[in-house]
């Protein structure tokens, strides 16, 4: 399978506690030895996987499992990039940054968290820091991720890091509402399919701290609710290889209906169900991901996505949409138990085709 990047969780604890983060509140603890970081970003760079990107919580809070992580991606003969996203909360000053980015060799990219959340608890001058020390060392891409509830937030971060507006990337999002932030419900949108895209973060799977495989960055959620039952789950580093879990991936339709539709996809299940209309009529979300989040965590929105995911038609217009998008061609089904093993030479049965339109 097609995918642009892999995030993996170093770790869920982060002292800096903004706000507006899906961990607040978390209680689950448990967190990788450097061993599992560094063989379960091998096995996602065996996969063929172009860039590992670290995450947490706050991964400079365990420096160590970074370190490994960062290790095992730069060792790796596939050569991939290597992000990190980080909070700039160890930028204290230029001589710590210095040192803390001279331990990370092969460091490609760094996403520096920066909005009216974060800085309420980092000083400015430690992005500052970060930033300075980045270019210092070469790191070839920096960029600014900044969330907003509302508009006027976006020109107040920019306006911090002026100076360096020809050196940096800035990638603006909405906030994901939470039960200890309200101000992001005054900004929504009504569950329609021309309101959202087709595409969506679902290229860039996620690796929790406990060794869940998530379909996108909402399996952070998992840290305090249980994911197993929904479509994002993808099985259990601890269990299987991520190979494995990649073909069982293959052919999950579940799944697949949200990596070639995406939110769009997902809104147009709310719009041709009555009950998952129903459901939601008169709710707004901030982006694609509140609406994906909320719509399969209701009993109905699931109902909705296996009726989909069970036809037959809909299976063939997946496959097309995979051939033609991402150039992944069906998988092939599964013998059914206890079925006789085909004979070398023996007739092979012909596949239907996926039905196309206009390609």
């Amino acid at each position: 399978m097609h995918f642009n990047s892999i995030l993996v969780s170093v770790t869920e604890i982060c002292t800096v506690g903004c706000r507006h983060c899906g961990f607040t509140g978390s209680t689950r603890d448990r967190q990788p030895t450097a061993d599992e970081i560094g063989r379960w970003v091998a096995q996602a760079c065996d996969s063929g996987i172009p860039e590992i990107i670290f995450t947490g919580g706050e991964p400079f809070q365990r420096f160590r499992m970074l370190r490994s992580g960062v290790g095992a991606a730069a060792g790796h003969p596939g050569r991939p990039r290597i992000s990190v996203f980080t909070s700039s909360f160890w930028g204290r000053s230029a001589a710590t940054v210095d040192k803390i980015l001279g331990q990370l060799p092969g460091l490609t990219r760094l996403f520096l968290s920066t909005d009216v959340y974060h800085q309420e608890r980092v000083p400015t001058q430690h992005v500052v820091n970060v930033i300075e020390g980045a270019i210092a060392r070469e790191i070839p891409e920096i960029s600014l991720c900044i969330t907003i509830a509302e508009d006027h937030e976006e020109e107040r971060i920019r306006g911090l890091y002026r100076r360096f507006e020809d050196r940096v990337r800035v990638h603006v999002d909405r906030v994901i509402p939470t039960p200890f932030i309200k101000t992001a419900h005054q900004v929504g949108l009504p569950p329609d399919p021309e309101h959202f895209s087709a595409s969506c973060y679902l290229e860039t799977p996620l690796i929790n701290p406990n060794g869940d495989l998530s379909a996108c960055h909402i399996g952070k959620a998992g840290a305090y609710v249980t994911l197993s039952d929904l479509a994002y789950f993808m099985g259990n580093l601890h269990e299987k290889s991520f190979q494995e879990i990649l073909a069982d991936a293959d052919r999950n339709y579940e799944y697949q209906f949200l990596r070639v539709y995406g939110p769009q996809g997902v809104a147009r299940m709310v719009a041709s169900s009555p009950a998952v209309r129903g459901l939601f009529k008169g709710a707004t979300f901030t982006n694609g991901c509140d609406l994906c989040y909320k719509m399969l965590r209701s009993l109905d929105g699931r109902a909705r996505l296996r009726e989909i995911a069970a036809d037959p038609f809909q299976r063939e217009l997946i496959d097309a949409i995979r051939l033609v998008r991402f150039g992944e061609r069906p998988p092939e089904p599964r013998p059914a138990p206890g079925a006789p093993p085909q004979l070398s030479g023996a007739p092979q049965p012909v596949a239907p085709q996926p039905v196309r339109s206009g390609t």
